[in-house]
């Protein structure tokens, strides 16, 4: 039976001050911000051994690693990849620069999801690199010491800087649009478009750091394709323009954290009511994220068994998504907010410019429709992969769960080796060990857990495995170069 769900009491002492309202740097930012910056140059000097860097290009014009993505995973793959003395790489992203990643455009959260000391290892063992570094010399410590959560808009900023004084190699304004593998040369070959011209880039290895919209895009219900006209709904992913629903009824269909957070910005906007539609009985308040933040976790995870990584991952998409405490709060409290659990979307039609639905057994009307509703995971439907595709291996080619615990969109992932490197179906198809794939969702059952969580712990094994491999493969030129060293001492 469909439960409106009741306003809660507020945690004591709960504000919304430091989710919305972004602080004003200090006077002496700028010059808070150069002595910083001195400062990790000074770390990285000391840290700068060994200092020689090995050239394994025997071919310049290809690079050792293209990385496409260039929000906080494929920025911090580039500045963990050189840690490794690996140089010849090139970030590769589709936005403009200053738009990579989500954080300016379709993530509408305030603050980031997890509590403020999560921040994903981009400093690589570099104090003075961390985000409460960079947040403390242009705010001040107080503020850092205030919050709980870090705003998502200084999170934008804090990468902005961090590519910017770590020079990492960014190409903005490139669509990846094939990817081939080369035998001949080894290589893969990447068609794109850069800034509107036809180009074509090689590397040996490629790490897609893609995110969210990966491996299909945006999951819309079939009921609502088929039932509304394409104007009047939206996925939390689309460009909206939220103060154009003022005073207007807004169904918001999912009970996850970006729902929650596109139902807050349209409340904000002026919206006369937001209905909140969610299918399962009732809203989950479990989040087993916050179990999981300890080393064995994060770290072995990965080695676990097939059939225990499956369990992990199974009792998580039963359990569902949940909003963070604080958007949760903010919005259940919210007078203009209802929160229906236990409602599945029944029917759908759509006349005199309204929505009229049937959720559950309760009947709503509104003028317009978001789609909380996830991403679709299927690398089939991953337009740059159509080449290489059909030879990745997936769960459903690697392990059948018992009877009862099956899931089909898991089933669909790709199956991961210990570094989140693909597998192939066929040895034939070896190359697809050179491919690491760190989106989010396709590589949770294999071992990439948690976004943010999890980042320090993966990124590492993709470092160290592109480097034995480099290693290994120019073992010869190693070995000769090793006899011909001829320098005496003495």
């Amino acid at each position: 039976m469909t439960y409106i769900q009741p306003i809660p009491t507020l945690p004591v002492g709960f504000a919304t001050e430091d989710f919305w309202q972004l602080p004003e740097p200090l006077a002496d930012a700028e010059e808070r911000l150069h002595r910083l910056t001195e400062a990790i140059y000074a770390d990285l000097e000391v840290l700068n051994y060994p200092s020689k860097i090995w050239d394994y290009s025997r071919d310049h014009s290809i690079l050792e690693v293209a990385i496409l993505g260039a929000g906080h995973c494929g920025k911090s793959t580039a500045f963990g990849l050189r840690r490794h003395g690996i140089e010849r790489v090139r970030i590769f992203d589709r936005s403009r620069t200053g738009q990579e990643g989500p954080w300016r455009s379709f993530a509408r959260n305030a603050t980031l999801r997890t509590p403020k000391q999560v921040t994903g290892g981009l400093e690589w063992g570099i104090a003075n690199l961390h985000f409460s570094r960079w947040c403390s010399a242009r705010y001040g410590a107080d503020y850092w010491q205030r919050i709980q959560y870090i705003p998502r808009l200084l999170w934008a900023d804090y990468l902005d800087w961090y590519g910017k004084i770590l020079d990492l190699p960014i190409q903005n304004e490139t669509h990846i649009q094939s990817i081939t593998w080369c035998e001949a040369e080894g290589c893969f070959h990447l068609q794109a478009i850069h800034q509107g011209q036809l180009e074509q880039y090689k590397a040996r290895f490629l790490v897609f750091a893609t995110g969210m919209e990966c491996a299909g895009g945006a999951k819309i219900p079939e009921i609502v394709q088929e039932n509304l006209p394409a104007e009047v709904y939206y996925h939390t992913i689309d460009k909206i323009n939220f103060e154009s629903f003022a005073g207007k009824r807004i169904g918001v269909v999912g009970g996850g954290a970006s729902a929650f957070d596109n139902a807050l910005l349209m409340l904000r906007a002026g919206a006369a009511a937001v209905d909140i539609m969610v299918r399962r009985p009732q809203l989950t308040n479990l989040n087993r994220i916050r179990w999981s933040e300890w080393n064995g976790y994060h770290r072995h995870y990965i080695d676990l068994p097939d059939e225990m990584k499956w369990a992990y991952s199974l009792a998580e998409f039963r359990l569902g998504q949940l909003p963070p405490a604080h958007t949760y709060y903010q919005a259940i409290s919210h007078p203009r907010l209802t929160l229906y659990t236990d409602a599945p979307i029944k029917s759908l039609t759509y006349h005199n410019n309204e929505i009229v639905g049937t959720y559950g057994d309760s009947t709503l009307s509104h003028d317009a429709m978001i789609c909380g509703t996830g991403f679709v995971t299927d690398l089939d439907r991953q337009s740059e992969l159509s080449a290489i595709a059909p030879h990745i291996a997936r769960w459903k080619d690697r392990y059948i769960p018992a009877a009862g615990e099956g899931h089909a969109e898991m089933s669909g992932y790709p199956y991961l080796g210990k570094n989140l490197e693909f597998t192939p179906l066929s040895s034939e198809h070896d190359y697809l060990r050179r491919c690491y794939y760190l989106c989010s969702g396709g590589a949770l059952v294999s071992g990439f857990r948690a976004h943010l969580s999890g980042l320090q712990f993966a990124l590492p094994r993709v470092a160290y495995d592109i480097g034995k491999q480099l290693f290994v493969e120019h073992k010869d030129d190693i070995w000769a170069s090793f006899t011909a060293y001829d320098v005496k001492e003495y």
